[in-house]
């Protein structure tokens, strides 16, 4: 890559910029750059270069870019999850899509594709309603795909284990049910059964590559809060080829904050930032 960032710090937080732009497709404004240089400390650190400047080189005219991008795609994403979180989406996947008690004609399986799944807190909140739809009609298959382009986060989420704090929100009688308390030096964390892990998928995706490797025929969709960290027109090229893997009647659930950015024929809203696929 052809960006060497000669002369001042300034200039080579610019091409950090724009390379993570253009890679990962992350906006990272000028007024958090203290930020990202803070979180890059570490690596400035382990490389044992003196300065973020020297960092810069590294990547830009030293090739080291390449051994450094996994690192940049920690550094440059951010990782909040949590358990039912903007849980009125959950009431209405619960309530009405499932409440429905249908699937899609021919289909066989529910799919559901949680599009940032981060440590996986989103993926095991669809996941548990999914489980207890299946036990109320034993019929009911389902499966579930997360991805998100951090393949730390990523292996937490394979895991499944999580600490008393994180799993707060997880109702009681859920809990009881699909969750293992850890005992002696694990006193505090819990694991998802392996009812719910072995139904649960994860792999690394960035969602501003042309295509995706996903089903075409998914049911649900959760791309909440990534849409945020893009530019508008790629914010309108995410939601178009994350809209194609969508069967018809097939739900996409965004941010509540991101609401005002989907515009897509065939989409309508039918809740605060839900959208049905109508054809």
């Amino acid at each position: 890559m052809n960006q060497a960032p000669l002369g001042d710090a300034q200039q080579g937080f610019e091409a950090f910029a724009r390379m993570v732009q253009d890679s990962i497709g992350v906006c990272i404004p000028q007024t958090k750059r203290g930020m990202i240089e803070t979180r890059l400390a570490s690596r400035v650190c382990a490389l044992g270069l003196n300065n973020i400047q020297e960092y810069f080189r590294h990547l830009f005219e030293n090739d080291g870019l390449t051994s450094e991008m996994r690192h940049i795609e920690e550094t440059v994403t951010t990782n909040k999850t949590d358990f039912f979180r903007e849980i009125d989406h959950f009431h209405y996947l619960r309530n009405v899509i499932l409440g429905s008690n249908q699937t899609r004609a021919g289909s066989g399986v529910f799919k559901a594709w949680s599009a940032a799944a981060s440590t996986g807190a989103e993926s095991y909140s669809i996941a548990l309603l999914l489980a207890e739809h299946a036990l109320a009609y034993p019929g009911f298959n389902w499966g579930i795909l997360g991805t998100d382009i951090s393949g730390r986060v990523l292996e937490h989420a394979r895991r499944g284990i999580y600490s008393d704090t994180v799993i707060a929100p997880v109702p009681e009688a859920l809990r009881s049910r699909y969750l293992y308390a850890g005992q002696n030096e694990w006193q505090g964390k819990w694991r998802m059964s392996p009812a719910l892990r072995n139904r649960v998928h994860f792999k690394k995706m960035n969602l501003i590559q042309e295509d995706y490797n996903v089903d075409r025929n998914l049911d649900i969709i959760f791309l909440r809060n990534v849409l945020i960290y893009f530019d508008p027109d790629m914010q309108l090229a995410v939601l178009h080829r994350v809209g194609r893997h969508l069967a018809p009647g097939g739900h996409l659930f965004v941010g509540h904050s991101e609401s005002m950015i989907v515009r897509m024929p065939h989409f309508r809203q039918v809740a605060p930032a839900i959208y049905r696929k109508e054809v």
